[in-house]
């Protein structure tokens, strides 16, 4: 069985309010970046989404791993990936969609500075409190006692793969599974999010 993890599915609504609201954020600030950067994988996706709220064409990524298999870290994270962008002299926006442990975060604020920027901060659309680094922009704030695994859409069949390994039963029903997943991991008890783990599950030859 599972080791006391909590999950909770992220909907692609809370996603588009929370990008708007960072930006709006950003802009209440008065910066203005040159540049943004996505951490991949996790950050691409809102590094896009700021992109387009705060109208700036120069969307770059670097990469860090850090967790290996869902809820569970590699321990130490690693840039794997290089920014490929000039960006001396330039305003930079480093956005990831959750600060957690902080380490990636941390790594890649350290990388990018070493790129001799005018200005570097960060933004996320989620920040956990025991988080190590504090991005200088999000929208929700999670106290630690309320850790979670948030389970993002650009993950969420991924992450379905692993937790349902992770229950450790032979049970192939996608519908019990589904069910099996909800009462382990907490999660919300709402049926179309259910539905949509039981035809992932089905899709991919569970029956």
């Amino acid at each position: 069985m599972p080791e006391n993890i909590k999950c909770r599915v992220v909907l692609w609504e809370e996603i588009d309010h929370w990008a708007e609201d960072v930006a709006r954020k950003i802009k209440a600030s008065g910066y203005v970046p040159d540049v943004v950067v996505g951490l991949t994988r996790g950050g691409w996706v809102p590094a896009r989404m700021l992109c387009d709220n705060l109208v700036c064409k120069n969307l770059f990524s670097i990469k860090v791993e850090h967790w290996g298999i869902t809820a569970q870290t590699d321990m130490k994270a690693k840039l794997v990936q290089e920014l490929s962008l000039d960006v001396r002299g330039k305003k930079v926006l480093l956005v990831d969609d959750i600060t957690d442990t902080g380490d990636s975060l941390a790594l890649s604020i350290e990388h990018v500075k070493s790129k001799k920027p005018a200005e570097i901060r960060t933004a996320t659309l989620m920040h956990i409190t025991h988080s190590k680094t504090t991005p200088d922009y999000y929208s929700v704030e999670v106290p630690k006692e309320d850790w979670k695994w948030f389970i993002f859409p650009w993950n969420f069949k991924e992450d379905v793969e692993n937790l349902v390994s992770k229950l450790g039963t032979d049970i192939n029903d996608p519908k019990k599974l589904a069910e099996m997943m909800q009462e382990e991991y907490q999660l919300d008890k709402n049926q179309a999010v259910l539905n949509k783990i039981a035809r992932h599950l089905e899709e991919r030859g569970r029956k």
